[in-house]
């Protein structure tokens, strides 16, 4: 079963404050996914370390694991009704799976060590990437990510072009059709971008329908595209398609993904990078 109806199904069995919390999981999604965890621990009468040993329960590290794992619980239930998808916050995503993220992002930031022109996607690893690029050779970097643009605030070496559009909360950047237009007139030597879920066979998906549309938009107008995401990504059900795997040349993952994908995706052509976060492959 998935984590929402495991949690359905744990529901008679659980104490009296782990109720009162499922019981808000299923009346209030939104309000569960977008509050701070101190309201949530008042919207649901509970302590904050209630909340956390309440998300442990279900094998996650914290509220920030357990979120995003509802997310895709609820995404994969959901399949037919993509206006029930819920987004993790980017504050959720920043601090999980940090390890394995920084590694991602130093072998993708050696990999521009040959471009000029550059896309850096939003997101949390994209970030990372940038803080990477901070002290590197001068690029021409155009971002939709507001976060990435304060990282590299800083690097005068190099140009930043942000291009119009509507400011997402949730992910920290700009989306919509302005920045679609803007792509259409321009060319990258590579686009980077993340992926919130990665199919072999259906290829690239995210949370957010626009994003998805302005992701396809870069991969247009670059020669070359690498993808960032971690191992977790993989197992993830499908959202808002981006596009099939043929459209991209480089996956930068790490190496807790299962040889049995490792396989499947080499044998489609695709360059295979699969960085170590472990202290000892960050050398």
């Amino acid at each position: 079963m998935s984590l929402f109806e495991n949690i359905a199904a744990d529901a008679p069995r659980l104490s009296k404050s782990f109720r009162r919390i499922a019981a808000y999981i299923e009346q209030e999604r939104e309000g569960f996914m977008n509050r701070t965890v101190r309201e949530l621990a008042l919207a649901t009468g509970v302590s904050e370390p209630t909340l956390i040993r309440f998300c442990r329960h279900y094998g996650c590290s914290g509220v920030p694991e357990f979120r995003i794992a509802l997310a895709m619980s609820l995404a994969e239930r959901n399949a037919a009704d993509r206006a029930q998808i819920f987004e993790p916050l980017i504050e959720d995503k920043n601090v999980v799976n940090r390890a394995a993220k920084r590694a991602i992002a130093r072998c993708a930031a050696g990999l521009a060590g040959s471009d000029q022109r550059i896309i850096l996607d939003s997101g949390s690893t994209m970030q990372m990437m940038a803080e990477e690029l901070r002290e590197g050779s001068p690029l021409t970097i155009l971002t939709t990510g507001l976060n990435i643009v304060q990282t590299l605030r800083t690097a005068r070496q190099h140009t930043i072009i942000l291009p119009g559009g509507t400011f997402r909360s949730e992910s920290m950047s700009l989306v919509g059709r302005m920045v679609e237009t803007s792509l259409s007139t321009m060319h990258f030597d590579t686009a980077y971008i993340g992926s919130d879920s990665i199919d072999p066979v259906i290829g690239l998906s995210t949370f957010n329908e626009d994003e998805a549309h302005q992701n396809l938009a870069m991969i247009a107008a670059s020669e070359r595209v690498v993808v960032l995401a971690d191992a977790s990504k993989f197992s993830s059900p499908a959202l808002h398609r981006i596009c099939g795997l043929d459209k991209v040349h480089t996956i930068v993952t790490d190496t807790r993904l299962p040889r049995q994908t490792r396989d499947l995706i080499q044998d489609m052509g695709l360059e295979l990078i699969c960085a170590d976060p472990s202290p000892e492959g960050n050398g």
